[in-house]
């Protein structure tokens, strides 16, 4: 290897001299010297190298602009400062030019070597060329530069300034009466939403609560009369707590009516007390809300004190069941607390004093209600001036905290709690570091003398009784403490085991939503204990799924650190802890907030958590959904402990799919840091299986490992921007209040903090950012308050400050879309989405954003999902998405059952309220919808009256986003005109529109968005927007306009007008993603040259793989048929209509197919063309008695119908080879023996069971040029068959006979034709699904993923598997991306069979015709464009 470089280094610099010295003689020609020509070993090894050479230079020229750039500044800075002026650029590469120049003449006049320079990059071929060459010089040699490649490379580089110069133009500044019209519609679309998001919770709870009440009006059915409960009473109790599943009555009355009860002479008979015996919370429910408006009631009449006196009354003769008793004692504790404030100063010391005993009671609960009900009297009274703080309040707090030290018995433990509860809660939060209270738990809990369990006890009761009475205020001190409650989970001692759990349990029930990742980390020690009989476990287990309940999206993040713990407890040993891991884990699964995981997936990914057998099913249907939700934290976490499992297996197949799961799952990820706590267990297990045996598995492992690396970016602090906020806050509220307390500034700056990130971390909008100040604010007010007096300037100040914060954290993009956003009114606003299908990533960290009345057209490649985000934004389970906003999506096809008509249709699709004959009537002639075609079956119209159908529908919706798929295609252009007004005359309707009719885009939208992948194929999207129309959007960015997708795949030149580049309907998703990559020279075609330029060299495009190719077999010729001009298939006369109507859609028509027709069928909507079609194939049949249709009896026919769905609509759960294997498995085509010419009906089959029927065709022979038929009746033996010309059986028998006599010679073209004897093995049909396209990957894939252009693919491929000497085609073109129908359209030209179809796209039409047969007024006319040989 060493001396083969040592040989080229000699050879190079022998070359260099010889040519230095002919230069020196004045034979130069040349100012520099140019490289060797490259050996072909190593011009291999450059082309191996070129990407990667390319990329490296890519960024090094990007560097190097970026430090001139940067020199350039500091250049004009100085030269400011010294008075001198800058060196221009031009100037800078004026003087290099001149330095180059100098220094070769220098060179060639004393005959020494020129000065060597580095070929700057270009994008040109000739930087392919040097690139080469580059590659080819091993020994470091560096190419000279010629004066000629300065001026080039200089050129270049200006060319790529001016590019990346180019800015997409502001609209106008809106006007003043604008700006406040727009800010009028923000603030009435905020209206809407917050009035819908309160419709959606008011209906969610009323469902909930109608569920309840009907669960207890059938109880109380069943066992009311044993509590002395009627359902007439229960009604009663509905009816005053305002619920909505009351009946009819009056609430006043029904409140009035139980508050008489109540102060009547048996206050304990009372409705509302009698509702509380029961053991059936439902009841309570309703009781106590009952009891809240009696409650009122007596405020408003002046009756508290009354109602005061018979609560006590009640508590004094409490019902002799224990349990009875505690649920009456503190349900009215309870209703007491209600009353608080409206009491004088005598009642409330009596309350207290009554109290006082029940704290230390034998039930906990009625302790802790007696705690709340004391508390808040004398909080009450202190606010009114009727006690001093330091009177009853503090005594109680002292002697609280004394007995608490002392405890000596359970009683002394809860009397000492509840006493600091409530006087705690009396006095408010300063009360806990005035009095030590904190600082005495903690001193009580740590006590380890074995006398003080008690005293423990109390200290942990203590801390829930705070919980309870201060709420929120006391987490400051409480969250600290909860890390040693859980270890008290395990106690020896049993009381405070059970004191710490009750600690802990009123901790998080209570929870603020913004204080759940201080407390979870707590929580995951505790799952992690093991022994104990597992009850520290199983209490951290309940708890965790407490904070999912109550906040799942603060819950969520937390969770990837959750799971794996909660698996550990699935396989826990103790029956126990197995038990509530496996009831935790769909709460936990309850904060996912990914739509995809959280319905489509929820229940694969549960099961297979809990039975590892069923992980591969999971993983197969991951893989086999549509995500358009970015995959976060929460999400992972649920996915990764399946991912981990199936790469670990030794099933081959599970560690495949398992992979590229993986793969897929991290190019979703939201951000770096969702991805970052499963890197440490992902990449041991993708480094390992780089040498599994499997070359496949190496394969995929590769690119999941990339995937990973790529989405896992540079890890850094997830972390860092919450500790920024959490500082600033802290600091800046230490300014404004110094004598906060340590442990409140810690917490307020942790909570505001979260409150930011919560409001302002997801979606950029100004709006969220004007709002965050006063909710801020007002967070802060309400944890100070009883704390310190409130400075609420300087609150507000710390508010507006902490929003300015993360705005200036905020990433460098999110800024500028703030900036940017300013008062625009969006309709439509969501970011950072993601679109994945069949496990390709086509969309990544987009943003959706739709301004109100605007009209977008949707552009970009074939295969980037653009119809696939229009049916996720119908859907409207993209996160983000507003529920209220009216949306109506108008597909590219129109699903029916058949036999329904125009009427019926639109009232089925109708939204309430507006099936009025009367609005369809309406809406049907706004849209010129004839009156003949009303009634008329919908799967019998048209493609261009669907379309007016589906706008008719759509305007019965009223929508504010209009969604349209494709909308031209199938419309003449007198329809397209049509539906361009329409659209036009729609005012305040936001619309977005995929199509590749870009005349149609043109006129009718007012923005661009083009699905930008930074000219590189197969990446990810991103959305620009262009403010401006198509014919804008070309102008300012050719190059991109050139790169679109188009029918004749010809360039738009510079300037041209849309029409120069119309094309028809591709799909979703393309067949190959390439669509857009044709070569440098294809590029610089005339627009003109069409397809056939393209066609030129379309071998090669394939070859190169930038189209997939269609390879269609030979069939040979028909029994007889010798030329191409001999007729295979004829209509005569032959008429048509359906039943439900009366008109004739095809009259009198004639045609003949030749095996050298290149038959094309045109018309207008709705003249018949599809119709035609079946008629001649087969697949309907004429008016009985008129015409005759024949098809010669050895011909081959295949038919893909418009739909492919059509085809494929039994077998989407299959793989294309099953589909193949199943509609071939019996010799014969299962589709072509669909056809109403073929098929028997029930009637026909009745017949063949009569006397003397023929049943059976078993034979065929021709004399004399006409076949014979040998066939078997009823009645004689199998061996007595008989014989008959065609035309004498189809006189004397009856009509099913002749489609015995097709089944016939279906079977023997199968013989023929070898599909009858072909093998359908695997290896055989993934031999014939490459012929068209389809590589294995799709081939073992379920149909379902598959875009409608591969699937268009698939039912072409299938249709040829019986070599068919005709193709019938209806529409072929309207799932193929553009670079397929090049495909077809070479393939149906090589075809040596006869091919009629129908199709609208002219392009199409006019490379592969040779006949159109024109569908007009009921005729048909053939109009022959070249010869039959001319194919």
């Amino acid at each position: 290897m060493g001396g083969g470089n040592a040989q080229k280094s000699a050879m190079a610099r022998q070359k260099n001299q010889e040519k230095a010295a002919g230069e020196n003689r004045g034979g130069g020609g040349s100012a520099g010297l140019k490289a060797r020509q490259p050996d072909a070993g190593v011009q291999a090894e450059a082309a191996a190298m070129r990407d990667k050479m390319n990329k490296e230079r890519a960024e090094k020229e990007m560097q190097k602009q970026l430090k001139e750039a940067a020199a350039a500044k500091r250049a004009a800075k100085l030269a400011a400062a010294s008075g001198h002026a800058a060196i221009t650029e031009d100037d800078a590469a004026t003087k290099k030019k001149k330095a180059a120049a100098a220094a070769l003449a220098l060179a060639a006049a004393t005959g020494g070597a020129a000065p060597k320079k580095e070929k700057p990059m270009s994008r040109n071929d000739s930087t392919a060329k040097s690139i080469d060459a580059a590659a080819d010089n091993k020994d470091g040699e560096v190419e000279e530069m010629t004066a000629a490649d300065a001026d080039a490379a200089e050129a270049d580089e200006k060319k790529i300034r001016e590019f990346r110069e180019v800015e997409i133009p502001e609209r106008p500044p809106l006007t003043e009466e604008e700006l406040v019209a727009v800010r009028a519609s923000i603030a009435e679309r905020e209206e809407i939403s917050r009035a819908f998001a309160e419709k959606e919770a008011a209906t969610a709870a009323a469902l909930v609560e109608e569920a309840d009440v009907a669960k207890a009006r059938s109880i109380i059915s069943s066992k009311g009369p044993s509590w002395n409960i009627s359902g007439a009473d229960f009604e009663r109790l509905v009816l005053a707590a305002r619920s909505t599943s009351a009946k009819a009555g009056d609430p006043k009355a029904a409140t009035q009516e139980l508050l008489d009860e109540l102060l009547g002479s048996s206050p304990s008979k009372a409705l509302i007390i009698r509702a509380l015996v029961p053991d059936t919370k439902v009841l309570r429910s309703q009781a106590l809300n009952a009891a809240g408006e009696v409650v009122k009631a007596a405020v408003a009449s002046g009756k508290c004190s009354a109602a005061f006196q018979k609560f006590e009354a009640v508590l004094d003769a409490l019902p002799a069941d224990a349990g009875a008793s505690e649920r009456v004692a503190t349900g009215t504790l309870g209703y007491v607390a209600k009353l608080a404030g409206s009491v004088d100063l005598p009642a409330v010391l009596d309350l207290l004093e009554r109290c006082k005993p029940i704290f230390g009671g034998a039930s906990l609960d009625v302790a802790a209600a007696a705690s709340l009900a004391a508390g808040t009297h004398l909080r009450e009274a202190i606010a009114k001036g009727l006690i001093a703080p330091d009177a009853e309040p503090t005594a109680l707090l002292t002697s609280a905290l004394v007995e608490m030290a002392n405890a000596n018995s359970a009683s002394e433990a809860r009397s000492a709690a509840c006493g600091v509860g409530a006087a705690v809660g009396a006095l408010g939060a300063a009360a806990i570091i005035q009095h030590g209270v904190v600082n005495t738990i903690n001193e009580v809990m740590d006590s380890k003398s074995k006398t003080a369990a008690h005293c423990r006890e109390s200290a942990t009761l203590a801390v829930g009784m705070l919980c309870r009475a201060l709420q929120f205020k006391f987490e400051p001190y409480a969250i600290p403490l909860l890390p040693q409650l859980v270890k008290l989970f395990a106690d020896k001692d049993k009381k405070v085991a059970d004191g710490a759990t009750y600690a802990a349990r009123a901790m998080i029930e209570g929870l603020s939503t913004l204080s759940v990742k201080p407390v979870v980390g707590a929580l995951y020690e505790g799952l992690g204990v093991v022994g104990g009989g597992g009850r520290v476990r199983i209490e951290c287990l309940q708890l965790a799924g407490i904070l999912a309940t109550n906040a799942p999206g603060t819950m969520g993040p937390c969770l990837p650190e959750c799971i794996p713990l909660v698996m550990e407890c699935i396989n826990d040993s103790n029956a126990k802890v197995q038990t509530a891991a496996e009831e935790a884990l769909p709460v936990l699964c309850s904060c996912v907030q990914n739509a995809e995981v959280a319905s489509t997936l929820k229940d694969f990914i549960l099961l297979a958590l809990r039975k590892p057998d069923t992980t591969i099913e999971c993983v197969e249907e991951v893989l086999m959904t549509t995500f358009c939700n970015p995959m976060d934290g929460t999400s992972l976490a649920f996915m990764m402990p399946i991912i981990i499992r199936g790469i670990k297996d030794a099933n081959y197949e599970l560690v495949k799919k398992a992979t590229v799961c993986a793969s897929n799952l991290c190019a979703l990820v939201k951000a770096s840091s969702d991805i970052a706590p499963f890197v440490p267990l992902l990449m041991p297990l993708l480094e390992n299986n780089k040498d599994h045996s499997s070359p496949v598995i190496r394969d995929v492992t590769a690119k999941a490992t990339a995937a990973l690396l790529e989405g896992a970016g540079d890890l850094v602090d997830s972390a860092k921007r919450h500790k920024v906020l959490a500082e600033h806050v802290r600091s800046s509220l230490s300014a404004v209040h110094p004598d906060l307390p340590a442990a409140v500034l810690d917490y307020l700056g942790d909570t505001s903090a979260s409150l930011l990130e919560e409001k302002l971390g997801g979606v950029v909008r100004v709006q969220f950012f004007r709002n965050a100040v006063p909710q801020l604010a007002g967070w802060i007010t309400s944890c100070l308050g009883g704390v310190v007096s409130v400075d609420a300037d300087g609150v507000n100040a710390v508010a507006a400050a902490a929003v300015e914060k993360f705005r200036d954290e905020l990433p460098e993009e999110s800024r500028q879309m703030l900036a940017k956003s300013g008062d625009k009114d969006f309709a439509l606003d969501m970011q950072n989405i993601i679109l994945a299908f069949a496990g390709r990533v086509l969309l990544r960290k987009a943003d959706v954003r739709f301004e109100r009345g605007h009209r977008y057209g949707l552009v970009g490649q074939n295969g980037t999902g653009k119809t696939t985000l229009l049916n996720r934004l119908a859907a409207k389970d993209i996160n983000g998405f507003p529920q209220e906003l009216r949306t109506w999506y108008i597909r590219h096809e129109v699903l029916c059952d058949d036999g329904v008509d125009v009427r019926s249709f639109l009232k089925m699709k109708a939204p309430e309220g507006r099936q009025e004959d009367a609005i369809v009537e309406t809406v049907l002639s706004e849209v010129n919808f004839p009156d003949e075609f009303k009634s008329t079956y919908v799967n019998s119209l048209s493609g261009g009256w669907k379309m007016r159908m589906s706008v008719a529908i759509s305007m019965m919706h009223q929508p504010e986003l209009l969604l349209l798929d494709e909308p031209t295609n199938h419309l003449d252009r007198e329809a397209v005109d049509w539906l361009t007004n329409h659209l036009l005359n729609l005012k305040g309707v936001t619309i977005a529109v995929v199509s590749h009719d870009y005349d149609f885009i043109d006129a009718v939208c007012t923005d661009i968005t083009h699905y930008d992948n930074g000219g590189q194929l197969g990446k990810p999207c991103k959305f620009v927007y262009y403010p401006m129309t198509f014919s804008e959007f070309q102008r300012l960015k050719p190059e991109v306009a050139a790169g679109l997708p188009r029918v004749d795949h010809a360039p738009f030149p510079t300037g041209a007008t849309p029409s120069e580049a119309s094309e028809v309907d591709p799909s979703v998703d393309g067949s190959t993603s390439a669509a857009a990559s044709v070569t440098s020279d294809t590029q610089s075609e005339s627009a003109t040259s069409g397809l056939s330029a393209t066609f030129a060299k379309v071998d090669e495009m394939i070859a190169a793989g930038l189209i997939l190719p269609m390879n269609f077999p030979d069939p040979g010729k028909p029994e007889g048929i010798r030329t191409f001009r001999k007729p295979v298939m004829t209509l005569k006369n032959v008429s048509f209509k359906y039943p439900e109507t009366e008109r004739f859609i095809l009259q009198d028509v004639e045609a003949t197919l030749t095996l050298g027709s290149r038959a094309v069928i045109v018309g207008g909507n709705g003249s018949g063309k599809s119709t035609f079609l079946k008629l001649l194939i087969g697949d309907l049949e004429s008016e009985e008695g008129q015409g005759e249709a024949w098809k010669h009896h050895a011909l081959r026919l295949s038919y893909v119908a418009q739909q492919s769905l059509h085809h494929l609509e039994e077998h989407v759960t299959n793989t294309p080879i099953q589909y193949i294997q199943a509609r071939f498995r019996q010799g014969l085509d299962a589709e072509v023996a669909k056809l109403k010419s073929i098929a028997l009906t029930d009637e026909e089959k009745e017949l063949m069971d009569g006397a003397s029927a023929i049943y059976a065709i078993v034979g065929r022979t021709s004399k004399g040029n006409k076949p014979w038929y040998e066939y078997q009746q009823r009645g004689k033996m199998k061996q007595e068959t008989q014989s008959l010309p065609l035309s004498e059986i189809t006189l004397r028998f009856p009509p099913y006979v002749q489609k015995l006599i097709k089944n016939y010679d279906q079977k023997a073209q199968a013989i023929e034709s070898g599909m009858a004897i072909r093998p359908i093995t695997e290896a055989e049909v993934l031999k014939h699904l490459a012929d068209f396209g389809i590589d294995q990957q799709l081939a073992f894939g379920k149909i379902r993923q598959m875009s409608g252009g591969q699937r268009q693919r698939l039912v072409i491929c299938a249709a040829f598997w019986s070599k068919p000497h005709v193709i019938a085609l209806d529409e072929p073109t309207n799932y193929l991306d553009n670079d397929s129908v090049a495909a077809l359209t070479k393939a149906l030209k090589d075809f040596k069979g006869a091919v009629v179809t129908v199709s609208e796209n002219e392009a199409f039409v006019a490379e592969i015709s040779n006949e159109k047969w024109v569908v007009e007024d009921g005729k048909v006319t053939c109009v022959h464009l070249r010869s039959a040989k001319a194919r």
